[in-house]
């Protein structure tokens, strides 16, 4: 009797994915470019990471141990922190599998790691009832380490960067009746009363006219308004590109799903089902300094923001043979000294640096038709702006974040006439002390 085969089952079988099976990996034998790895750890402590100054809330943050004595520490968005909150409590044990990688930040950096885990949607979690693990890490600096370890490069001491502490003398001290205070804010009412204004059109025009001359402020006065207060609103200008910031890679990868960048051997374990493959996107990230004959901004151009400036970014790879994000190729080089009607707006501020800015539209050439005004959040039709030029701005963070077109409730801002002497000390000093302005704290961005 003749064997037979059904084509469609054994089709069926033979194209089935086979995937192997998670393996028990202590914390240090991970490899950012594996995540077929499960851990076994105590939840040492946990926190809600904030971002200084304004105390706002930006992620879920946990350290980790393993059986060995070694810490590791991991990070979940804010979105998921409810969910970890409750199924990691502070000194159990679980098996934890699905997570990604990503490099630690210097400014939430607790442990001596080069990286952080990453947990997300697939992160899967199971409480475990072996308590052999160790209850508390330390990694102390014996004597003749301790000059190494307080160098600035490496503020690393006993398992936590060097931060402000309290204790039970600390005492906090809110509007005290200081002499100096009360100069300073009298001063800073007077120069207030004396500030001019400019108007604002904060919402989206249906003509595309309109729109392309819609906030039309110069690049110098733009350039002294504090990012912070404007964040949301569009601004268009006619300039000129006078530069490509070499200095800076021109495209990059983002996750197909979190939409986050990928750093080059991080994996996003913690987006993606185990054993399904992971679709990155590739995006432009070039900056450009352009030109108004007022002043010059640095803007950040994303895809696909970057449409009708130059062609689609996976177009531009396939045509370059060097694809290494750092060797701008000469497509966008040939970009300088061409002249655009760049639609922006501010780009979110970091610790260092000066204002710049993020390509919203290219709006040399007319569309078809504008949404209308009623798709955008209502706000009044003029808000005031007001500059101040005494402080110091921040840089955007790698990426811009996503905001709405505009807000409808814009702070008022003062924009000041130049002056000269508008830098001179409000207070008097001895011979031996100097003034200046406290540095903004950061980040992330």
């Amino acid at each position: 009797m003749a064997l037979t085969i059904d084509p469609a089952t054994s089709e069926k079988n033979a194209e089935a994915p086979v995937i192997p099976s998670r393996q028990l990996a202590y914390l240090t034998e991970l490899s950012l470019a594996d995540n077929s790895k499960f851990i076994e750890v105590r939840v040492y402590r946990k926190w809600t990471a904030i971002k200084i100054p304004g105390f706002t809330p930006i992620s879920f943050s946990c350290i980790l141990l393993d059986k060995k004595g070694s810490a590791i520490q991991a990070n979940a968005d804010l979105k998921e922190k409810a969910r970890f909150e409750h199924e990691l409590q502070i000194n159990s044990v679980y098996k934890i599998q699905g997570f990604g990688f990503e490099k630690a930040d210097g400014w939430g950096k607790t442990l001596d790691n080069d990286f952080t885990l990453s947990f997300g949607k697939y992160t899967q979690i199971q409480q475990l009832s072996d308590t052999d693990f160790p209850y508390h890490y330390f990694n102390f600096a014996a004597f003749n380490e301790l000059n190494a370890r307080l160098e600035k490069k490496n503020p690393i001491l006993t398992g936590g960067q060097i931060q402000l502490s309290a204790t039970s003398a600390t005492r906090y001290y809110f509007n005290p009746d200081v002499e100096e205070t009360g100069k300073l804010l009298a001063a800073y009412n007077q120069a207030n009363a004396s500030r001019g204004h400019i108007q604002v059109q904060t919402q989206r025009l249906t003509s595309w006219e309109q729109e392309r001359n819609r906030n039309r402020v110069p690049l110098g006065t733009l350039l002294q308004i504090d990012p912070k207060t404007q964040q949301r609103v569009l601004f268009t200008q006619e300039a000129t590109i006078l530069e490509i910031d070499t200095t800076h890679h021109w495209y990059y990868q983002k996750c197909g799903e979190c939409g986050g960048k990928l750093t080059y051997g991080y994996l996003h374990g913690q987006c993606h089902q185990y054993g399904t493959k992971p679709n990155p996107q590739n995006s432009y990230c070039f900056r450009i300094v352009i030109t108004d004959g007022t002043g010059n901004a640095v803007v950040s151009c994303f895809t696909p923001q970057t449409d009708g400036l130059i062609k689609d970014v996976n177009t531009l790879l396939q045509e370059v043979e060097n694809k290494d994000p750092a060797a701008i190729p000469p497509a966008i080089l040939a970009l300088q000294n061409t002249r655009h009607i760049f639609q922006f707006q501010f780009a979110t501020p970091t610790a260092k640096g000066p204002t710049t800015f993020v390509l919203k539209k290219i709006m040399d050439e007319p569309q078809p038709a504008l949404p209308t005004s009623s798709a955008s959040p209502s706000s009044p039709p003029v808000m005031p702006i007001t500059v101040n030029t005494g402080e110091e701005y921040t840089p955007p963070p790698g990426t811009p974040t996503v905001t709405q077109d505009t807000p409808a409730d814009v702070p008022t801002i003062t924009i000041p006439p130049h002056d000269p002497s508008s830098k001179k000390e409000l207070f008097p000093a001895s011979a031996n002390q100097e003034c200046g302005p406290t540095p903004k704290k950061h980040k992330k961005e």
